[in-house]
């Protein structure tokens, strides 16, 4: 039995919820292994297609709400009938497709919602009729071990968080509860919202949203003066999302999406016919998707252009009289979860749907080729394993050389590991929290913790974290320059100044609006006397004054830069990562784009030997890019998935998600 629940949007999760690598192993590892991936072809003869079907997966028992994790998918089995069964909680293994764990929590989990290393989950409490008891029950993300309950009298379903609070909505009657986020403990009285039931519930621009179906009415709460304004919006509104300065809710009864400014509550542009009965609403990259049982179909939404992309998706049969279909966010992904067919569905969202490539189950998965034969790029002169067995899949992480050494992290192992580049050999292990970035410069070693709000700074004489630095909301990208770490804060957006000497934040720099917070990943360099940052949310590039610590030039893209930067004579490169198949040239004099070159999947960049080098995770290729013209010069397939890149000691080096580092050099 599926209440009320809605996924929050993106923008609003992310912050806690979403590393930069669920992208890339969502996009290579699930339709690798799992047994029971059908073929996505296209369907004639109707106006639905299955491209942009990556995998589907059949699961035991009828699958409810699903949340999805770099590393495993946690699916809430769901049963129609009364009373409330104690339904079990199931961690799938995403390199096996296997269930590993099943979990009971003392009734069905009506939704789900990764939160960092948790997975949070509503759970209707047995022998309940659908009303309540109810139940919201913390986990250990990799373990299932239930770490703290907290039961309540009434229903509570869809959960958001927003800072140090986790807001859960009291279904009927209608109520908003703020909650302390680690302890699930109240912090205020229950907000009451409407005289009927809520239903959608999300978290961005400032503010907490709901939707009221039974008022047909769009609820905007403030946090700090408890104060609700309402829109009155006609049908049966349902899900709800934040996304591109803009809340987008879904009219059930009129099969519609609507758009509302979220300053003055007025619609914005004409809403989108999508059909049948939609419910839920996720984003991932540029798009909303949307899912309607009754065609057993999923539409996809341009968050831009305000308009549908492409047909209908088919992910199920049609089926009149099944239970929403859930949509939940995985990086550059959605996964569908549908209770008719007992599948999970994965759609990615990095190529346009008029565009997007129907994909086979094989070993690996392809991204398209160059038609034109490229020159090999080089070769592979040392692999050196992270791990202390052989590699294993999600074993990469933060990556940089500097400071004597190569330093690579192992998130699966919560290990920092200092290559040294004369030996091709890990010459220490360094306990650390995963980082999402690292930047070697300065003496020290540095290291972004993104849902602990810090960076540690590693001696590289001791090989210990000899400080750990608060800095902004969910800090990502990291670079140095002479007396000064740079720290691109993703929840802000903003950058964040440390003190080397003092290890304190000496400066803070919004670099956009706050509705343009909490991308998966946001990078930025430094370079003599400027800092260029990516915008991921805002399509931009902003460079500061490293002197004044102020923005002095903001660049517009046609794309989102979400994956790395790097600059060298030709200008400043980025790459889009899963959000934009392509890494594009910015003249920093002019201030445009000068040049784009496509590619599946681009994340890391580095500039060595005179080209400009690719991690290209889709091909699993390393290219080179000749950075005058701006055209592929060179190509070396690696294998694996390669993720991160730097050059140094005369080489380029890899860290890809398999555990390991591979040593380039030019061919010749």
């Amino acid at each position: 039995m599926m209440n009320g629940v809605t996924a929050p949007s993106a923008q609003a999760r992310n912050s806690t919820h979403h590393r930069f690598r669920l992208a890339i192993v969502l996009a290579s590892v699930v339709a690798a292994t799992v047994g029971s991936i059908l073929l996505a072809t296209h369907h004639s003869g109707e106006n639905v297609t299955t491209r942009g079907v990556t995998a589907t997966l059949r699961v035991p028992g009828h699958p409810g709400w699903v949340a999805a994790g770099r590393d495993a998918l946690w699916l809430a089995l769901s049963n129609t009938q009364t009373p409330v069964r104690d339904q079990p909680l199931l961690r799938l293994d995403l390199a096996s497709g296997s269930v590993e764990r099943r979990i009971l929590v003392g009734g069905q989990a009506t939704y789900l919602t990764h939160a960092g290393n948790r997975l949070l989950a509503s759970v209707e409490h047995v022998g309940g009729s659908g009303s309540g008891p109810s139940l919201i029950v913390a986990l250990d993300w990799r373990t299932g071990r239930i770490l703290v309950r907290r039961q309540f009298l009434t229903s509570v379903g869809p959960l958001a968080e927003s800072g140090d609070d986790l807001w859960a909505l009291q279904t009927r009657p209608a109520a908003l509860l703020r909650l302390d986020r680690l302890t699930l403990a109240p912090t205020a009285a229950p907000l009451p919202l409407s005289h009927g039931q809520t239903v959608g519930l999300t978290a961005g621009g400032g503010y907490v949203w709901a939707t009221a179906p039974d008022a047909a009415e769009v609820l905007r709460i403030d946090p700090g003066t408890r104060s609700i304004t309402r829109a009155h919006v006609g049908g049966f509104p349902v899900g709800i999302a934040v996304a591109s300065g803009s809340v987008w809710f879904v009219d059930r009864d009129r099969g519609e999406i609507g758009r509302l400014d979220p300053r003055t509550l007025q619609p914005v542009g004409n809403p989108i016919r999508v059909g049948g009965q939609p419910a839920w609403l996720a984003r991932a990259g540029r798009y909303l998707f949307v899912g309607d049982a009754v065609h057993g179909t999923v539409s996809r939404i341009d968050v831009r252009s305000g308009k549908a992309a492409g047909p209908p998706i088919r992910v199920a049969p049609p089926a009149k009289a099944a239970p929403a279909l859930a949509v939940a966010p995985a990086g550059s992904s959605v996964w569908v979860s549908s209770l008719a067919s007992s599948t999970l569905t994965r759609i990615s969202a990095t190529s346009a749907a008029e565009q997007a490539r129907a994909v086979t189950a094989t070993n690996a998965q392809k991204g398209p080729t160059n038609t034109h034969a490229l020159p090999r790029g080089g070769k592979v002169v040392a692999r050196i394993p992270l791990g202390r067995g052989a590699p294993a899949p999600l074993g990469g992480g933060a990556f940089t050389v500097g400071e004597g050494a190569v330093w690579a992290m192992s998130d699966i192992e919560s290990m920092l590991m200092r290559i040294d580049p004369t030996r091709n050999a890990v010459v220490a292990r360094i306990k650390v929290s995963p980082g999402e970035a690292a930047a070697a410069g300065d003496g020290a070693v540095w290291l972004s913790h993104p849902s602990e709000g810090t960076v540690s700074r590693i001696d590289p004489a001791t090989n210990k974290v000899s400080a750990t630095i608060h800095v902004g909301p969910q800090p990502t990208g990291l670079a140095v320059s002479p007396g000064a770490v740079w720290v691109a804060d993703a929840g802000g957006p903003s950058v964040s100044r440390i003190d080397p000497a003092t290890n304190q934040v000496v400066a803070t720099t919004r670099v956009g609006p706050k509705l343009a917070c909490c991308s998966e990943h946001m990078s930025l360099i430094a370079l003599p006397g400027a800092l260029w940052v990516a915008v991921p949310n805002a399509n931009t590039l902003v460079r500061l004054d490293a002197a004044t610590n102020r923005i002095v030039a903001t660049v517009k893209l046609p794309y989102s830069p979400c994956a790395f930067l790097v600059a060298g004579q030709s200008g400043v490169w980025s790459a889009g990562g899963g959000c934009a198949d392509v890494v594009g040239r910015i003249d920093p004099r002019a201030g445009k784009l000068t040049a784009k070159v496509a590619e599946p999947h681009p994340v890391g960049l580095a500039f060595a030997f005179g080209s400009l080098w690719v991690a290209v995770i889709d091909s699993a290729n390393v290219d080179q890019i000749d950075p005058q013209t701006g055209r592929l010069a060179a190509r070396l397939h690696v294998g694996g998935r390669p993720v991160r890149l730097a050059a140094g000691f005369g080489s380029v080096w890899v860290n890809d998600d398999n555990g390991r580092v591979l040593r380039l050099q030019p061919q010749g």
